[in-house]
């Protein structure tokens, strides 16, 4: 949305200055912790050692977070997983012991520079939601910042061409497959146990639907990066590049149906969220098409080459849908930048309106004929989808939780 910790810019008058981020990769707001008193509601539920390890840690999240804006996410990423180490722990202890259910409230409030939005909860399981959105979030805007170097421009090149290396595409894929991992437990693993009644005040971005989209829409940015190390690669055939691109939709497409039924849609994450997927969703199916086409048209029936046309055509006109799409992003709050246009859709947006002019001037006089062919666009072939969400399995208790019943209680 606007977290995004890379390349910004900064406009308004000196004494008011509102810092718009750049967006390759749809990240998520950042949430830190409120100061709580767990001294004094966990004495004699949890050993003195643990409450005092849950207090540093959640000072550090918060220090850190401010102190860096969230840049620093490997500090960030280590103490999370030993806050949900413990946190595991607790829940554990909460199973073998009921009263231990809503004794402690934990707080935490939005990281930035608009409205700081604060959460109040008392259920564990809540705050297990809260901890691993967080991860999510933190392995979303590193997969960003991959995608933003900060030198990312061709060296000696003139042309002001951005450049990401291999090596930072790959890692970003792997982030995205993390972090869809993350959203996909939260879904099936912890709102199933948080009770209907707090289920139902989440935060838009915490949204069942919400989560669901978030996680299929990171498996089809991983997709989008994956088409363009297949175009870079000489290695990779148009039957590959058309079947990743194909891939690319069906994501998009899965992730626009989940989050079209979310009543949060109108406002907020949801609303920007629906942008995003509908902007990528067209560039992916622009690239579908213009790959599809080119597979095609390596037919020798005359009946090949219209439907090539027709794929080169549609992908031209998609490609234009899609720009507005991405706009129409970008000025939904909170204000985001586009990146410049370079990888594969650069490639593209050269290609597809070069191609699609040549081939129907080539075409023409079969397109005469065809002329019912021309009105009905050919159906894209349907793929089985390759990304996963990685698996997530959560920590081993912290030892000074799994030595409970030998600790001296606070």
């Amino acid at each position: 949305m606007g977290c995004a910790t890379s390349t910004n810019v900064v406009v308004g008058r000196k004494d008011k200055k509102m810092i718009i981020q750049e967006s390759v990769v749809f990240v998520l707001q950042f949430r830190v912790p409120v100061q709580s008193d767990l001294q004094r509601q966990l004495k004699g539920v949890a050993p003195k050692t643990t409450i005092d390890r849950l207090t540093c840690l959640r000072n550090q999240i918060e220090l850190v977070a401010e102190d860096t804006g969230g840049s620093a996410i490997s500090e960030l990423r280590t103490a999370l997983e030993e806050y949900l180490s413990l946190l595991t722990g607790l829940i554990k202890k909460s199973l073998e012991n009921d009263g231990m259910e809503g004794c402690v409230e934990f707080k935490w409030r939005t990281l930035g520079d608009g409205p700081r939005a604060e959460i109040c909860c008392t259920n564990l399981w809540m705050e297990m939601l809260i901890v691993i959105h967080m991860m999510a979030a933190l392995a979303l805007t590193e997969a960003n910042s991959l995608m933003i170097p900060k030198d990312c421009y061709a060296s000696g090149s003139g042309n002001g061409v951005r450049v990401v290396s291999t090596d930072c595409r790959r890692d970003a894929v792997d982030l995205l497959l993390k972090a869809s991992g993350y959203l996909d437990f939260c879904v099936r693993e912890i709102l199933t146990q948080v009770p209907p009644d707090i289920k139902s005040k989440l935060p838009d971005d915490m949204q069942e639907s919400v989560l669901q989209t978030l996680a299929i829409q990171a498996l089809g940015q991983g997709t989008e990066i994956q088409l363009g190390l297949a175009v870079d690669s000489q290695k990779a055939t148009l039957s590959v590049k058309r079947r990743i691109a194909c891939e690319q939709v069906i994501y998009f497409t899965q992730a626009y149906h989940c989050l079209s039924s979310c009543e949060a849609v109108s406002h907020g994450c949801a609303k920007k969220l629906l942008r995003f997927i509908y902007w990528k969703f067209l560039e992916a199916k622009a690239a579908a098409y213009y790959y599809h086409g080119l597979v095609t048209d390596k037919g020798t029936e005359p009946a090949c080459h219209v439907s090539a046309v027709c794929c080169f055509l549609a992908a031209a006109e998609i490609l234009g849908e899609s720009k507005k799409a991405g706009l129409s992003f970008c000025l939904a709050p909170p204000v985001t930048r586009a990146p410049p246009m370079w990888g594969v859709m650069k490639h593209l947006s050269q290609k597809i309106p070069e191609v699609a002019f040549r081939k129907s001037q080539t075409y023409g006089y079969l397109l005469e004929e065809e002329e019912k062919a021309m009105q009905c666009l050919p159906e894209l072939p349907d793929f089985q989808l390759s990304l996963r969400p990685d698996d997530f399995e959560l920590p081993e208790m912290a030892g000074c939780l799994s030595r409970m019943k030998s600790d001296s209680f606070a």
